[in-house]
Parts: structure tokens; C-alpha cells; sequence
């Protein structure tokens, strides 16, 4: 009986490559948006005290918001970041090289392959191997990475 190979989803590990950026941009964004909870919660007593005794709705949905993103998606998302840093981390310096060039600075693979100075066939193969030891790093089919990052919940 042949063991069972799981099949590696390399676009999807590419994507998550490609979405890095974006996650660290998004993550500052949230954090920032935390700072601003003292005053909206402050501003959300303020109406029910000099209103007609009714609470802003709108107020309470940004605050309950902000709290998500405090409790769940921030955590969630420093997670994610955290995972695949290590799993570039623990590559070796030509492979690190490799995801540099080609998804932080998202060169084609075209123009990585020339700047790296490699054939077609020795391009496409490391980069199915390092893609390779960055899904397997991460946890393969039960990474935190596969989780969609829509919020959860509405």
C-alpha cells in the first residue's frame, strides 16, 4: 500500500506570499483604530446622559466592532504573520532571496528567474520546493494560513 501524498496547493501559497504586505498594512490599520475606543465609549455615555435617554446605535456597533478586532482579529492576524515570517525565516538565504525577490518585490517569474540567473526548469523546481517547505512549515492542510480572513462574525 503507497502512503498517501497530500497535494500542495502552491497559488494558494503563493497568494499568502503575496498578501504578506497587505496583512502587516491591515494589522497597523487595526491596531490604530484600537486607540480611538476611550473616546467612542466616552461619546456613546455622553449621548444617553445629555440625549432623550437614548444610546447612539451607531456608536455601540463601532465599539462592539473595535472590540472584535481587539479580540479576535488582531490575534488572529499577528498569528498568520507571525507563521509565515518563521516559515520564510527558516528557509535558507538563497531560498529567502528567492521569496524576496519574487513575491515581496513581486517580480515576475521571468524577471526573477533572470535576476536570480537560473534556468526555467531550476527556477520552477526550487520554487515548488520552497514552496513546498513553506506549507508543510506552516502546517500543511491545518494552517492557520487556510483560514479565510473574513471576520467571525457579524
Amino acid at each position: 500500500m503507497e502512503p498517501v501524498t497530500e497535494t500542495i496547493p502552491y497559488e494558494e501559497v503563493e497568494r499568502w506570499l503575496l498578501t504578506l504586505p497587505e496583512w502587516k498594512v491591515r494589522l497597523e490599520t487595526m491596531k490604530e483604530q484600537l486607540e480611538h475606543i476611550p473616546g467612542l465609549t466616552q461619546k456613546f455615555e455622553l449621548v444617553s446622559i445629555h440625549g432623550k435617554g437614548q444610546k447612539n446605535e451607531a456608536v455601540l456597533e463601532e465599539v462592539i466592532r473595535r472590540l472584535q478586532l481587539r479580540e479576535l482579529q488582531i490575534p488572529m492576524l499577528e498569528l498568520k504573520i507571525l507563521v509565515l515570517e518563521g516559515a520564510i525565516r527558516s528557509l535558507r538565504a538563497e531560498e529567502r532571496q528567492f521569496i524576496a525577490d519574487r513575491y515581496e518585490h513581486r517580480l515576475s517569474n521571468n524577471d526573477a528567474m533572470d535576476k536570480l540567473g537560473l534556468s526555467s526548469k531550476t527556477y520552477y523546481g526550487r520554487r515548488k520546493r520552497i514552496l513546498e517547505r513553506i506549507y508543510h512549515f506552516t502546517g500543511g492542510k491545518d494552517s492557520i494560513l487556510c483560514l479565510q480572513d473574513e471576520p467571525l462574525w457579524e
